[in-house]
């Protein structure tokens, strides 16, 4: 027998993961998990694998001969408990999923002096087991029996343990209708199983569904936890997706900045609203969450144009976040702006003890690539590029973290991922927002003639031309009803290159799905960020 200081280790709750290391003997060892495939599709075919592999943290170098303790549970569900053994140092399970809760069957040898399943050959061991037949949050726990020699087993109160929470993508599919026409949108919860309560609500163009969720403070304190949710809207649905900014809550809590990115780019015919809450933003709510609450409650709609800078973003895996640090904070076309990056840790939002491996993208309001930088590296998680974009306009950054090389000179690519934000042109750089219930309302009461709203509603009909329309918004500034920014000189003159979403505004204000001082606020930005020049 050997021993070790005991050391129990939690996961993150993705896919896969390098788990925190132990200490044996003079070495750290170290265990990487994985669980495949990432999502579960309808595809009964696809091959569902636990993969493990012991290595030496400092050298990383495959450890040989172990022998694992496996208990897999879901929802607190038995789903498997047994002891395998790798000659090699890495584990595979091939799982074929069963509908046999509390039965699991394994086929294989087993080794004399533990009776742990083997494979002679170093291939996967076959186990059926009511795991991994659908998405959701399982809980494997694993314990270390024997290191180096099939005989070299841990003293009893000596095992090295690991608890890890990984996610297994889970994406479901739903329909809806909205003014006779029939729209599939699908949902992909990376944390848990959506509960069957998906709606639409048409009176309010809403999305809502929920999730289980265990909002226990102790259990949140003690684990990293990372909740990603993909909401898939076609772009067919012109009455929910034109427009670049959506309202989203949780449990009544206003989701925004960082915590909710729009993507229209990646699918051609999708648009893609990403709701990202880590483990401080589910802590603080947790402290306020009433008794017996056990689901997360979610909602998506489209909101009036309002898109921000981003001043801090988090990748959609991995658990990592990006501070962003803008020099002049006035962003403006055609001059250098500076942008510091600095990397964090979206689980304890410290910053990353090590070197940031990533890319950096920008990409314009039609998907384009208009900057690409690739292999940079954030020296001590900190990094600053300089950008110089040609006009003024709403773009996309994205930072791709391809590896993070700690102070053993090793590249960790457990925890790689893509973050997105905003950048506006020209646009003063704000704080970013947090989690709030708030209701902000309006207090000044605006009335515009009726002749504007009828203008409104025949260019949205394309019945008159931009400059037709132009010459009503003009009227709106010189009445004061609309109001230009201070700086601007002489007299106003509208340009006419509008974009589409605009008219799609202008169209549900002329049919009273939203009131004047919303219609007044949105054109209003619009002139104050350059999209409509006066």
């Amino acid at each position: 027998m050997i021993s070790s200081i005991p050391y129990s280790a939690f996961g993150d709750g993705f896919t896969q993961e390098n788990l925190p290391p132990a200490s044996v003997g003079n070495r750290n060892v170290q265990l990487f998990i994985k669980l495949s495939p990432p999502v579960i599709t309808s595809d009964t075919s696809q091959p569902r694998e636990i993969y493990m592999r012991l290595f030496d943290a400092n050298t990383n170098e495959t450890i040989v001969h172990d022998s694992f303790f496996i208990t897999i549970t879901k929802h607190d569900k038995l789903l498997m408990r047994d002891l395998f053994h790798t000659h090699t140092g890495e584990l595979t399970l091939d799982v074929t999923p069963t509908n046999t809760p509390g039965k699991w069957t394994i086929y294989g040898d087993q080794e004399p002096f533990l009776n742990a399943w083997v494979n002679q050959e170093g291939g996967p061991i076959p186990v059926l087991a009511d795991a991994l037949g659908e998405g959701g949050l399982y809980h494997i726990h694993i314990e270390l029996f024997a290191i180096d020699y099939d005989k070299n087993i841990f003293a009893p109160d000596q095992t090295p343990k690991w608890d890890s929470y990984l996610s297994v993508g889970d994406i479901s599919n739903h329909d809806i209708t909205y003014n006779g026409n029939n729209y599939n949108s699908n949902v992909i919860s990376y944390y848990d199983k959506i509960n069957g309560d998906f709606n639409f609500d048409p009176s309010k163009l809403q999305i809502s569904y929920s999730m289980p969720f265990d909002w226990n403070l102790t259990r949140i304190a003690n684990q990293p936890i990372f909740v990603h949710e993909e909401i898939h809207i076609p772009k067919s649905f012109k009455e929910f997706t034109n427009t670049p900014t959506y309202t989203a809550t949780m449990n009544g809590y206003q989701i925004a900045g960082r915590r909710l990115i729009v993507d229209p780019y990646s699918l051609s015919d999708t648009v893609i609203a990403h709701i990202l809450l880590n483990k401080v933003d589910i802590a603080n709510m947790a402290k306020q969450m009433p008794t017996g609450t056990n689901t997360m409650d979610f909602t998506l709609a489209p909101a009036k144009p309002n898109v921000l800078t981003s001043s801090s973003v988090l990748t959609d895996f991995g658990g990592w976040g990006i501070k962003f640090g803008w020099n002049p904070t006035q962003i403006a076309a055609n001059s250098k702006n500076s942008l510091q990056l600095s990397f964090f840790d979206a689980f304890t939002e410290q910053p990353i003890n090590g070197d940031v491996n990533y890319d950096l993208k920008i990409l314009d309001n039609d998907g384009n690539t208009i900057l690409s930088k690739t292999n940079l590296t954030a020296k001590v998680a900190a990094d600053t590029q300089t950008l110089n974009l040609p006009g003024n306009g709403i773009y996309s950054i994205q930072i791709n973290i391809k590896s993070i090389v700690g102070p053993t000179g090793l590249a960790d690519t457990s925890r790689i991922g893509l973050a997105r934000g905003n950048l506006v042109i020209p646009s003063t750089v704000s704080a970013d927002q947090g989690l709030g219930n708030q209701t902000i309302t309006s207090t000044t009461q605006i009335v515009i003639p009726k002749w504007v709203k009828n203008d409104a509603k025949l260019w949205a009909q394309n019945s008159i031309d931009d400059v037709t329309f132009a010459s009503a918004i003009q009227y709106l500034i010189k009445q004061g009803i609309i109001k230009i920014p201070a700086t601007t000189q002489g007299q106003a003159t509208l340009g006419v290159q509008i974009p589409q979403w605009v008219k799609t505004n202008a169209g549900y204000w002329a049919d009273g799905q939203i009131d004047d001082t919303t219609f007044v606020a949105g054109i209003q930005y619009l002139i104050k960020i350059g999209i409509i020049s006066v």
